[in-house]
């Protein structure tokens, strides 16, 4: 055998090495994470002449290089599906801590305490002359009033979990991706080198790769390639101005009055689109004389609401000023379509700080592209930025800024996935709401039951004390006055000590066939004293054109005029219904003439009921006695 002979088979052999170790290589790493699975090519050697006739020499094989075993078409898809499981395991995880706060069902929770608090009612009410009754119902419901607040303080601490700064999960979140950003760039850096050089640059790609995976799982960015295949840059969408109105006023006191806001000037006409193919409105909004800031929110968003729209439109930032904003409406996208207007002829504009808007249209902007990075480094980073919840949704924001040492806001960064995109929407939505929930459910007991409680009258003959006190679940407190002295509480509506016809209407309020417990339609119980001259406005929102529906509960004695019980909607002293209903509009001007019930199956018939379209330029709906 010539010596060329064996420098072939050498060389096969050598060939055959590599492929083997490059095997127990991939074996040795098959659960490494981000590892690949490398491959090796052979080429043939190139053949040469020796010898004095020019002979042939073969080289025989040679390793021609080694590869990753990569496709970036599975690749895309693995880190799509990689975005959707880390919000979806975000948005899983509070869903679970939510429940846990709510505690339900337990012998601790909200619902219990309801129960004992309307059995506490009940007995209240069978035995009013009894001092203990009376003292085991007051405690009934300051254990009421601690289940909520307990329930809030869990959200409250839920809640900074996420958000506070330094250490909350968003902002280490954000600082992890910027990490993973700059590191990124510098790996890119080194494998555009080593290639150029002619150097292999596969582990350097795997540690590349595996920071896209890492990074998808945070947020999904766009990657892009170039033509044969290979990593390009990593760029991201953001909008450099959003639909958004911020008025010039700040109302620090979020419950004292606006004295601005009075007839005349109290109507705000707004318009909303997602920017989604949502468009809501225009619609007007109705404030009562002397509203408070939170009041102007939540009148906002109900008449929103009222006029079709799901979300919020309204709130209140860090330095109390009124937003108005369309990211908060369901479904919303940033865009050149999404806007916000402030109707011309809002007489309540000025007083809010909303002046400079009235008659102007805010658009959002279309989404910019930026190059995260490139072959040229880092270019912009991630920030957070804190929105506030104290009234309404003001939401917090994922922004772009630039990675120097100006760090200039870009832009807002929207409809985003990834494990960010799960913790902003807790932030935003399923935390905010569930709070939202538990103070509409705190306030509607606390109005049910002091609406009841202040038509009752004690021994001494003075008007029965309101029960509860408080704007949210937060501060859903039982009235210290009452605490400090329980006989301020009317059982009855006479006072005399047998009467327990008030406690027994508390209990109704949940035991009864008119309960207050619903599943959440939108519906409202005022009260009506029947020896009064004054008119009951309902809070709810109403839209002209819209239908209304209206039950009157109630049997009243005719003082034996016709020896018999009457109605709601049979007055036995005359013509039409005892109760009556007027639309009025945002002066405070009767619309039309009175509205009575129409005529029920006969005496004692304990309810009426009316139903019917609310007419133009109706503001509020309201209810009164017939005659006064």
């Amino acid at each position: 055998m010539s010596f060329g002979s064996l420098g072939i088979a050498l060389s096969g052999m050598q060939a055959a090495q590599v492929g083997m170790d490059l095997t127990a290589n991939n074996i040795a790493n098959a659960n490494t994470e981000g590892y690949t699975r490398k491959q090796v090519t052979y080429q043939e050697g190139i053949p040469g002449y020796a010898g004095s006739n020019n002979m042939i020499q073969f080289s025989g094989t040679l390793v021609n290089q080694i590869n990753r075993v990569r496709n970036s078409f599975l690749d895309q898809q693995v880190r799509n599906q990689a975005s959707n499981d880390g919000r979806d395991q975000v948005v899983s995880d509070l869903m679970v801590a939510m429940n846990d706060i709510l505690g339900e069902p337990s012998d601790y929770g909200i619902t219990a305490k309801l129960n004992s608090f309307y059995e506490a009612a009940a007995d209240w009410a069978a035995n009013p002359e009894l001092s203990t009754a009376r003292t085991v119902f007051i405690n009934s419901a300051e254990a009421l009033t601690e289940s909520f607040k307990q329930i809030d303080d869990g959200i409250e601490i839920l809640k900074n979990n996420l958000e506070s700064i330094p250490t909350g999960e968003i902002n280490t979140s954000v600082a992890n991706v910027n990490s993973m950003l700059e590191e990124l760039a510098e790996v890119h850096s080194k494998i555009l080198i080593f290639k150029a050089s002619g150097e292999s640059a596969t582990d350097l790609e795997d540690k590349r790769d595996l920071l896209l995976d890492q990074i998808s799982q945070k947020l999904d960015a766009n990657i892009v390639r170039e033509g044969n295949g290979d990593f390009s840059k990593l760029t991201l969408n953001a909008h450099a101005s959003e639909a958004l109105i911020t008025s010039s006023t700040g109302f620090l006191n979020h419950d004292s009055a606006i004295t601005g806001i009075t007839s005349g000037a109290n109507t705000l006409t707004l318009s909303a689109n997602n920017g989604n193919g949502t468009s809501v409105g225009p619609f007007t909004v109705n404030f009562e004389d002397s509203s408070s800031i939170r009041e102007v929110v939540e009148k906002i968003n109900d008449s929103f609401k009222a006029a079709g729209g799901t979300g919020h439109i309204a709130s209140l930032n860090d330095s109390g000023q009124l937003v108005l904003q369309t990211s908060s409406m369901d479904n919303s996208r940033n865009n050149s379509t999404a806007s916000i207007t402030v109707g011309s002829g809002s007489t309540a504009a000025t007083v809010l700080g909303l002046a400079s808007h009235s008659g102007v249209t805010t658009s959002g902007s279309d989404p910019e592209t930026y190059t995260l990075v490139d072959s040229e480094g880092m270019h912009y980073k991630l920030d957070y930025e804190p929105g506030a919840n104290d009234v309404g949704i003001n939401p917090n924001k994922l922004v772009l800024t630039s990675n120097d040492g100006l760090e200039t806001r870009m832009g807002s960064i929207h409809n985003f996935s990834g494990e960010l995109g799960g913790y902003f929407q807790g932030v935003n939505g399923d935390i905010p709401e569930l709070r939202k929930l538990l103070d509409d459910f705190a306030m509607s007991i606390k109005d049910s039951v002091n609406n009841v409680m202040s038509l009752g009258q004690t021994s001494s003959g003075a008007t029965g004390a309101t029960l509860f006190t408080g704007n949210t679940a937060g501060d859903f407190a039982v009235n210290s006055n009452v605490l400090n002295n329980n006989s301020l509480l009317a059982s009855g509506s006479t006072g005399a000590a047998s009467d327990g016809s008030i406690a027994a209407e508390v209990a109704d309020l949940f035991f009864g066939d008119n309960n207050i417990v619903s599943d959440g339609a939108r519906s409202e119980k005022v009260y009506i004293d029947s020896s009064s001259s004054s008119n009951v406005t309902s809070g709810i929102p109403i839209i002209p054109g819209e239908t209304i529906t209206v039950h009157a509960d109630g049997i009243i004695q005719d003082g034996g005029v016709n020896g018999s019980d009457v109605n709601a909607g049979t007055n036995g002293f005359g013509g039409g219904s005892l109760v009556q209903i007027e639309f009025v509009d945002a002066s405070g001007a009767v619309i039309g003439s009175a509205i009575d019930f129409p005529s029920s199956a006969g005496a004692p018939e304990d309810r009426v009921s009316y139903s019917g379209t609310v007419p133009a330029d109706a503001a509020f709906v309201r209810f009164k006695m017939n005659g006064t």
